[in-house]
Parts: C-alpha cells; structure tokens; sequence
C-alpha cells in the first residue's frame, strides 16, 4: 500500500505540488482578507479599477446562488461540488498526464479543495478580489476562483491546438 502511494506522489507529483500551491494560497489570502477587513470593507488598489473588498459568498462561484434560500442548501451544494470533482478526476485519469495537464489540473483541483473546504467548514467562502470599469463591477471572487478558472482554459486551449494538430 505505500509503495502504491509513494509511486502515485512520484508520477503526480507537479500535480500534488500544483494542487498544495494554490491550496495554501487560496487559505493564507481568505485568512488574511477575513482577519483585516471589515465585511464590506473596501480598498482602492488601482483607482476604481481593482479593489480588495472582503464579503462572504453563501453561493457558488462569482456569487451565483447567494440569494438561494434553501434548508439543505450546504449540502446540495457539497453533492455538487463532489460530482465536480469526480467528473475532473475522471477527466485527468483519461488525460496524458504531461506537465502542462498536471499543472492545469492542479490548478482546477487546488482552487475546488479550497472552496470546499470553506464551503463545508464554514458554510461560505470569502471573496475579495473586486473589479470593474464604470458603473460595472464584475462579481466578486478569490484565489481558488482564479486557479479554477485559469486551469480551465489553459485545458481548453490545450485540447483546441491538440485536436487542430491532428487533423
């Protein structure tokens, strides 16, 4: 059973390392966000452009389903969250494993355990990152978001020229 283990970190390893990366990252800036601001609390950092504004989202990603009232709310969420990540989990398993798929799923896996973690211990996950231009403002996120989001489409542009070069 440990040399399955110790054989696993060795061949996944930028994966593992990518995924802790973000993880502890995605911990370190929400403690800090949650510890130093007030909720609601708002800092120019470019002029109107980029603000660090500590609020606590209930939701999803990019605040989607805040305002959903629902008694097994957490929990529904929580499923969703597990099917995503068995779905991604799949995705890899099926995947080449090169570095660049590693670091890819790292991310999206990273910033997932991140907002789970807070999702279940907590009940909400802080966002603060807040931009916009004008009257508009993008909807607030974090960290994980981030890396979720990146790795996403680092793997669409992966498949794209993948699939282009084939053909």
């Amino acid at each position: 059973m440990i040399k399955k283990i110790l054989l696993l970190i060795k061949e996944e390893k930028i994966l593992l390392i990518t995924l802790s990366i973000i993880f502890f990252l995605d911990k370190l800036t929400k403690h800090f966000i949650s510890t130093s601001f007030y909720l609601g609390e708002s800092k120019n950092i470019i002029g109107n452009f980029f603000k660090i504004t500590y609020i606590e989202n209930e939701g999803i990603a990019f605040g989607l389903l805040s305002d959903w009232r629902h008694t097994y709310k957490s929990l529904i969420l929580f499923i969703i969250s597990v099917i995503a990540l068995i779905i991604i989990f799949k995705i890899y398993k099926e995947s080449k494993k090169r570095i660049i798929e590693q670091i890819s799923f790292g991310l999206i896996l990273g910033g997932a355990a991140g907002n789970i973690w807070d999702r279940v211990v907590y009940r909400r996950v802080v966002d603060f990152l807040n931009f916009g231009i004008g009257n508009y403002r993008w909807p607030f996120f974090n960290i994980a978001d981030s890396a979720i989001t990146i790795g996403v489409i680092i793997l669409f542009i992966i498949s794209t020229f993948h699939k282009g070069a084939k053909e």
